[in-house]
């Protein structure tokens, strides 16, 4: 009987593991499907609370060109529909493809980080081949929008590389996990001179400097940009490049 009593515990004690393991897993692909994968294993394996490091990272914005004038002559059934085509094959190349991180949607576009997931030092390799991955699967996206008779898609992305404070923010009750400091706010700034000197992709001369692989770029003007006192250097691929 003790023997009996014995393997039945046993039973229950794997039984519990068995369902903690399961439990462990949903919460992990609910949360990674609000948050991001890559977010919500950086989130669960930190320790829970407030609180950031500062880390050496690459961060990139992306946006699409013309959506407000473009969404104000379309449903909001079509403008969701054609948003969620766009962010649906970004994120894989984004994720999928090099292993960055989305870390946020921000209306026609969306943040991505490159870098926060480990000491790599390649992570301004990863972004740069990560905004050539998406321009050519755009390229192949707008082709099938074309033979349904539907508009392209255009897009600018802008990559910057620098220190910045990689954690969590918000009151214990409402927690989000970001990045913040002046590298995230150059690397957006980046992104809108695309619509100044006519490119679709920008990097700065520190994400240049990073490379570790060399690649094909040409120099434009230094840019003034808000919030920098001196004019950024800015780099673009050249024609074979892309």
């Amino acid at each position: 009987m003790r023997r009996a009593d014995e393997f039945g515990a046993l039973i229950a004690e794997f039984n519990d593991m068995v369902t903690g393991l399961r439990e462990k897993e949903r919460l992990r692909q609910t949360f990674g499907a609000h948050v991001g994968h890559e977010a919500a294993k950086q989130i669960l394996a930190r320790d829970h609370g407030l609180g950031g490091t500062e880390q050496e990272i690459t961060v990139m914005f992306v946006d699409i060109r013309s959506f407000t004038e473009r969404s104000a002559h379309l449903t909001p059934a079509k403008a969701v529909g054609l948003l969620n085509e766009f962010l649906r094959a970004m994120v894989e190349v984004v994720e999928g493809e090099h292993g960055g991180m989305i870390n946020k949607f921000l209306g026609d576009g969306f943040m991505a980080l490159f870098g926060v997931d480990s000491d790599s030092r390649n992570h301004a390799d990863k972004a740069l081949a990560a905004g050539r991955s998406m321009q050519r699967k755009l390229e192949r996206l707008n082709l099938e929008r074309a033979q349904r008779g539907e508009d392209s898609i255009g897009i600018g992305i802008g990559i910057n590389t620098g220190p910045a404070i990689v954690g969590s923010i918000g009151s214990p009750e409402r927690m989000e996990f970001t990045v913040i400091g002046n590298t995230v706010n150059v690397a957006s700034r980046i992104e809108g001179l695309n619509k100044i000197v006519g490119t679709s992709l920008l990097i700065s001369k520190a994400t240049r400097d990073a490379l570790n692989r060399a690649s094909e770029l040409r120099a434009l003007p230094p840019q003034q940009i808000k919030g920098v006192a001196e004019p950024v250097e800015v780099f673009t691929l050249t024609s074979e490049a892309i």
